[in-house]
């Protein structure tokens, strides 16, 4: 009958393990929400909320001044995923004038602001938010 392979103590993994190369560090998700104060635009940059229920008056004005769209059609958090609106449908948008958010009784439609290091507005615009024929 052969020997019993021996298996290897608890020490030994221990040491195995702090031996082996530390896994690089993951990078963010581009293009998505990471928790529910950071967001990841899809070139990489990372923005921080700053106003969860910004006024209709104030995201036209945001993006009027520059500020970028991104709009959680259905409110999960990006979990479906985000639409990153291009150019063309932001100029739409400031034409359309101010966005309606419609309250549900759930409270999840709303507009909220991020900012990132060097300045650049993010304007998240989240379920049920009517904007010209953009957002609707």
């Amino acid at each position: 009958m052969g020997r019993k392979r021996r298996q290897p103590t608890f020490a030994e993994v221990v040491r195995a393990v702090r031996a082996a190369p530390a896994a690089p560090p993951s990078e963010p998700p581009r293009g998505q929400l990471v928790g529910h104060d950071r967001l990841v635009d899809p070139a990489g940059r990372e923005f921080v909320r700053i106003a969860h229920d910004v006024s209709p008056a104030r995201a036209l004005a945001a993006v009027v001044e520059g500020a970028q769209v991104v709009w959680d059609a259905c409110g999960c958090d990006g979990y479906c995923g985000l639409d990153w609106l291009d150019a063309s449908q932001v100029a739409r948008l400031v034409a359309a004038g101010a966005p309606e958010p419609r309250r549900r009784k759930d409270r999840v439609s709303h507009l909220s602001a991020w900012v990132s290091d060097d300045g650049s507005v993010v304007l998240m615009a989240v379920a049920d938010v009517h904007w010209g024929d953009v957002l609707a």
